[in-house]
C-alpha cells in the first residue's frame, strides 16, 4: 500500500546492490509494474486469505519464479514490490493504527501520495529516465497489466501538483517506510543470494478493525 514513487525510492536504493548482470532498468520496471493491473489487484498482488487474516503470498510467487528471481530484473522488481507491500502494511495498520476501512481515510492517503511524490522524487533524486517494457513478459498470465499506460501513469507522478495539506502520511513517515522496506529487501536479497531462509509471508498477515 505504498505509491509508485515511494516503490521507486525504495527500489533506488537497492539497484547498487542487486545481483550481478541484473538489468536496473527492468528492476526499477518490475518495482512500479504491480500497481498497473488496477482490475485485477488481488492476482498482481498475490493476496491469500488465511484464517480471517490477509497476507502476499510470496512464498507462491518464489515457487512459481523463483529460478529467475536472481536473472531477470523485471521478476526481482515484483517479487520486492510486494515485499515492500508487507512493510508498509505492517507499519501502517500495526504501527500507525491507520485503518483505510473509516470513511475517507483511502481517499486521504491516496491525497497524500500525490503531495508527497515531488518532495520524494527531490529527497531520493529520482528519474524516470529508464525503459519501461512494452510487455509484462516473462509476467504475463498472472494479471491484465497496462505497460503501455505505466509510462504516461509515472510521468504524472513526477509532474501533477500535490494537494495542499496532508491527511496522515507525513513525508518523515514516508522515508521511514522507504528505510524500513529498502532494509527488507536487503535481507531478502542476501537470503537469495546466499540460500538462507527466505520471509515467511504468515509471518506479516494483517487483519483491519471492523468500523
Amino acid at each position: 500500500m505504498a505509491s509508485r514513487i515511494m516503490h521507486l525510492a525504495c527500489a533506488s536504493l537497492l539497484t547498487e546492490e542487486l545481483p550481478a548482470g541484473i538489468d536496473h532498468s527492468r528492476f526499477l520496471s518490475g518495482s512500479i509494474m504491480v500497481d498497473s493491473a488496477p482490475q485485477a489487484r488481488q492476482a498482481s498482488h498475490f493476496l491469500l486469505a488465511v484464517d480471517g487474516r490477509r497476507t502476499y503470498d510470496i512464498a507462491r510467487f518464489r515457487d512459481r519464479y523463483g529460478d529467475m528471481l536472481l536473472t531477470d530484473g523485471l521478476v526481482l522488481g515484483y517479487y520486492l514490490h510486494l515485499m515492500q507491500d508487507l512493510v508498509s502494511r505492517d507499519y501502517l495498520y500495526h504501527e500507525l493504527r491507520f485503518n483505510p476501512r473509516q470513511p475517507g481515510y483511502l481517499a486521504g492517503l491516496h491525497s497524500d501520495y500525490r503531495r508527497l511524490n515531488r518532495k520524494l522524487v527531490r529527497r531520493y533524486g529520482l528519474t524516470k529516465d529508464f525503459a519501461i517494457p512494452p510487455s509484462a513478459a516473462p509476467l504475463d498470465g498472472i494479471a491484465d497489466f497496462d505497460m503501455t499506460g505505466l509510462p504516461a501513469a509515472l510521468a504524472e507522478d513526477f509532474t501533477l501538483p500535490g494537494e495542499p495539506e496532508a491527511f496522515f502520511l507525513t513525508e518523515d513517515i514516508a522515508a521511514c517506510y522507504i528505510d524500513r522496506a529498502a532494509a527488507q529487501c536487503r535481507r531478502e536479497l542476501h537470503a537469495l543470494r546466499c540460500g538462507l531462509p527466505l520471509t515467511d509471508p504468515m509471518d506479516w498477515t494483517w487483519q483491519l478493525d471492523p468500523v
